[in-house]
């Protein structure tokens, strides 16, 4: 049962409909709440506009209070929580402890899935840039970068439907130590992408057809797990040695 619930932040403004909530939480070192919040589906400009809560990575104080160094604290009628903006959808995020930094990963429209790496203030681009397009196949913009806007780590096209994601930190893994794992629902994998430092070298598909994998994740004794829905399996990895 839960009890003393309080409530720390409310994003605004109030929108109806029931896609592209974001929904993950992560905290860092210092203690910041990081919590993703989606465009909300219907108007892709909100991820645009700073006034604007939906479409954005948020940092907080895990008490509800916002950092004094936020990024645009001092930008007027902006949402002060904001982190960074011109998120879709993240259905994944993930804090790297060992090099203190936040990891990404956002649904696109008909392709564009990205695996960002989430850095204070910047712009990651939707709706302006995208590899995706609108799911009748009409394009959403004739871009897919532009000065002032983040490009992803990688993307996928088609898209997998990226969601619950952890990084490799464990010696049981040592060809995977640094890599990222990221849940794929529609394609229904694991994605494995080799990492050297920040960047991609390439992708390996996992256990297909597992079902929609909601969640990977590393647990304290240094085992990979992943949860599926669908088929309702709790997936150990264990290494061939």
């Amino acid at each position: 049962q839960a009890v003393q619930q309080e409530e720390l932040i409310e994003t605004t403004p109030e929108w109806e409909g029931g896609r592209h909530y974001g929904s993950r939480i992560v905290f860092d070192k210092d203690n910041y709440l990081f919590f993703s919040n989606g465009d909300r589906g219907d108007t892709p400009s909100n991820a645009q506009d700073l006034t604007n809560s939906h479409g954005k990575i948020h940092r907080i104080h895990d008490d509800g209070r916002i950092p004094s160094d936020n990024p645009f604290v001092n930008e007027p009628n902006a949402i002060k929580s904001i982190w960074t903006y011109g998120n879709r959808n993240p259905q994944g995020l993930v804090y790297d402890k060992a090099n203190d930094r936040v990891w990404e990963a956002e649904h696109g429209p008909m392709g564009g899935d990205e695996l960002n790496l989430i850095e204070k203030g910047k712009n990651y681009g939707w709706p302006v840039i995208t590899y995706g397009q609108n799911y009748d196949g009409t394009p959403i913009t004739d871009i897919t970068e532009k000065e002032g806007m983040e490009q992803p780590v990688t993307y996928y096209v088609p898209s997998i439907a990226t969601c619950g994601m952890t990084i490799v930190t464990s010696d049981k893994y040592p060809a995977w130590k640094g890599d990222i794992l990221i849940g794929a629902l529609a394609k229904m994998h694991i994605n494995r992408v080799d990492m050297e430092g920040t960047k991609a070298l390439s992708q390996e598909v996992m256990l297909q057809d597992i079902g929609r994998v909601r969640q990977v994740s590393e647990s304290p004794d240094g085992y990979l797990y992943a949860i599926t829905e669908g088929t309702g399996l709790l997936v150990k990895l264990i290494p061939i040695r």
